[in-house]
C-alpha cells in the first residue's frame, strides 16, 4: 500500500527524518531528488537513527555506533543483528510516496537459511561461541562459503549479550533468555555446527584442532577467537562460596542468586567490569565498596580530570571507593567470606565479594603462531598463520590509524574482527581498517572512539561537572581518540570523520570549534 508521507521540500538535503506510517517508523534520508526509506530503529538497542550521524548514504546509531546503508539497510558496522528493512520510496507532485507492503517491519535478518550454499567438502573452523564467531559465521554464509563451519562453544550455550552482564543483568533489566544473540535453532539452519566440546589446542602447522579426550579434527580455514578468563582472586580463603567472578553468563548466573539478602558487597578491582557492576549494584539497601589498587581509577585510559570527575560520580551515588588500597585477607567463617582486610589494616564486612581483577586472554590455545607479548600476533588482515586468522581478545593487531600494535578486550571490535576474518579466509585481502568503539556503563553511558596507548594532550569540551562533554586525546599531534558523556558526547561525529581519516590532525579539530562535524574535508 502507498503512503503519502510528507513533502520533499520538507525533508533536508543532508539530515535524517522520522515519520510513522501506521504504527511503524520509517526513517526517510534524501539523496537530490531521491528518497531513501528504512526502518528507523537501530537494531541493536532500539536507538532512534534519526538522532545518528549521516555519511554519505550511511548512518552511525547515535548509542552504540553500529553503522547502516541508508541505501540497502544492510548492517555495515557492528553492534546489533540484523539489517533495517529497506521500502521503496518515490516522488510525485513534490510529495513523498512509501510504498509499504502488509506486515511490514522494521528490520530484516542479516542472512537466511535460504542464503545457505552447499556443495564443498572444506572445513572452516570457529573457536569460540561469543560474539567474534557468530559474526564470522554469518558473514560466511552471507559471502556464499559452501562447506562445513564447526563452531566450538564451551560455554555450552548459543553467543550471548556479554556487554549485558555487568549492566542491565545484573539490574535485572534483562532476562537470561533475553541475552542470546542468535537461537540455537537458527544458527543450525543457517547450517552451522555447533560443537560442545572444549578445543584444547590449535595447532596452527598443522592446521589441526586437538581435544581434551585425544581427538582431533582438520580444517582448511579457522577463526580463533576464544576471549578470556577471568583472573582469579589469590588469597587464602578464595573458594569461599560467596566469592564470585563476573566473565561468563554461568558467573552472572551465580551472582544473581546470591544477591538476595547480601546487603554489603566488597568489588575488588576497579576496571570497567568492576565499576560497571558497583554502578549496577548499589541502591536497594546495599552498601558497594570497591578496592582499587590505583590512586585514580581510569587516569591511565581517561586522563586525570575525567577520572576524577567519574570517581567523584561513584562516590556521589554511594559508592564507597577505597583508592591506594590492597586486599591483604580475607576473614571467613563457615565457608563464606565476612570480612576483607586491607593492607592498611582496616576491614570492610562483606555478604558477597566480586573478583573484578581483569582478564587473562586464552592465547594458550594457539600453537605455532607468533606473539609479541600483547597476544597472538596477526598481520593486517586478521592471519596469524597460513589457514588461521584471530580476533577479539587474543589478537594483537595492527590500528589503521597509527600502524601500532594493539589487543583490544572488547565485544564491539570482537564483532568487527569476526566480520574481516571470514572474508580474509574466503581470500579477501583487505586491510582490517575498523575503527575501535565500546562504550561503558557509569551512572551514564561513556562512549569511548578510536585508541590511545598513551597520549601527550587531553583536550575537553563541555562540562565535567554536568557530565555533559567530549574529551579528544591527542598525541603527535594528532586525535587518536575520545570519550563522550551525556549531551555533549561527539563521539558519532567524530566516528563520522574518522571513517576517512583514522588519525585527525588536532589543527582541523580546533578549526572548527572541536566540532567534528564542523570539520572540513
Amino acid at each position: 500500500m502507498r503512503h503519502d508521507v510528507l513533502a520533499l521540500a520538507d525533508l533536508p538535503e543532508d539530515g535524517l527524518t522520522e515519520v510513522s506510517v501506521g504504527e511503524l517508523k520509517i526513517l526517510l534520508a534524501r539523496d537530490g531528488d531521491r528518497v531513501l526509506a528504512t526502518g528507523a530503529t537501530c537494531t541493536h538497542k532500539g536507538a532512534p537513527l534519526k538522532n545518528g550521524k549521516r555519511v554519505g548514504n550511511r548512518v552511525i546509531c547515535p548509542w552504540h555506533h553500529a553503522i547502516f546503508d541508508l541505501e540497502s539497510g544492510d548492517h555495515l558496522e557492528p553492534p546489533g543483528k540484523g539489517c533495517l528493512s529497506r521500502f521503496s520510496a518515490s516522488v510525485e507532485n513534490g510529495r513523498v510516496m512509501v510504498e509499504m507492503p502488509d506486515g511490514a517491519k522494521p528490520h530484516r535478518p542479516e542472512v537466511e537459511p535460504g542464503d545457505r550454499k552447499t556443495g564443498s567438502d572444506r572445513v572452516f573452523a570457529i573457536v569460540g561461541g561469543g560474539a567474534a564467531g557468530l559474526a564470522c559465521a554469518e558473514e560466511l554464509v552471507a559471502r556464499g562459503f559452501d562447506g562445513r563451519i564447526v563452531m566450538f562453544v564451551p560455554e555450552r550455550e548459543p553467543p550471548y549479550d556479554r556487554t549485558d552482564l555487568s549492566k542491565t543483568y545484573l539490574q535485572g533489566k534483562k532476562s537470561d533468555d533475553a541475552l542470546a544473540l542468535y537461537p540455537v535453532d537458527k544458527l543450525k539452519a543457517l547450517g552451522v555446527e555447533l560443537v560442545e566440546t572444549a578445543v584444547e589446542r590449535i595447532d596452527a602447522g598443522a592446521k589441526r584442532l586437538h581435544f581434551a579426550g585425544g581427538e582431533t579434527l582438520d580444517y582448511d580455514q579457522c577463526f580463533a577467537a576464544p576471549g578470556s578468563d577471568a583472573v582469579p582472586l589469590k588469597l587464602e580463603g578464595a573458594d569461599a562460596v560467596n566469592i564470585v567472578s563476573l566473565r561468563s553468563h554461568d558467573d552472572a548466573r551465580a551472582l544473581k542468586e546470591k544477591l538476595a539478602g547480601a546487603k554489603r558487597i566488597v568489588i575488588v578491582g576497579s576496571g570497567f567490569i568492576g565499576m560497571e557492576a558497583a554502578a549496577s549494584l548499589v541502591g536497594d539497601e546495599r552498601a558497594v565498596t570497591v578496592i582499587s589498587r590505583s590512586e585514580l581509577p581510569f587516569a591511565k585510559q581517561f586522563g586525570d580530570e575525567v577520572a576524577q570527575q567519574l570517581l567523584a560520580t561513584h562516590r556521589a551515588k554511594g559508592i564507597d571507593v577505597r583508592t591506594g588500597a590492597e586486599l591483604a585477607a580475607l576473614k571467613t567463617q563457615g565457608g563464606k567470606v565476612r570480612a576483607v582486610t586491607l593492607r592498611d589494616g582496616s576491614t570492610v564486612e562483606a555478604d558477597l565479594v566480586i573478583a573484578a581483577l581483569g582478564a587473562a586472554p586464552r592465547t594458550g590455545l594457539v600453537s605455532g603462531a607468533e606473539r609479541d607479548g600483547k597476544g597472538i600476533k596477526v598481520d593486517a588482515t586478521l592471519k596469524a598463520a597460513e589457514g588461521l586468522h584471530a580476533g577479539g581478545d587474543i589478537a594483537a593487531f595492527p590500528l589503521a590509524a597509527t600502524g601500532e600494535t594493539a589487543r583490544i578486550e572488547h565485544w564491539r571490535v570482537a564483532e568487527q574482527h569476526g566480520r574481516h576474518a571470514a572474508g580474509a579466509m574466503l581470500g579477501d585481502a583487505s586491510p582490517f581498517d575498523g575503527i575501535p568503539y565500546f562504550w561503558s556503563a557509569q551512572h551514564g553511558r561513556l562512549s569511548y572512539l578510536g585508541h590511545a596507548e598513551d597520549f601527550d594532550e587531553v583536550h575537553i569540551e563541555g562540562s565535567l561537572a554536568e557530565n555533559s562533554y567530549t574529551a579528544f586525546y591527542i598525541k603527535g599531534g594528532k586525535v587518536l581518540a575520545a570519550l563522550g558523556l551525556g549531551k555533549g558526547d561527539r563521539t558519532p561525529a567524530l566516528h563520522a570523520l574518522m571513517l576517512s581519516d583514522p588519525a585527525p590532525h588536532r589543527a582541523r579539530l580546533e578549526a572548527a570549534g572541536w566540532d567534528p562535524a564542523a570539520v572540513k574535508a
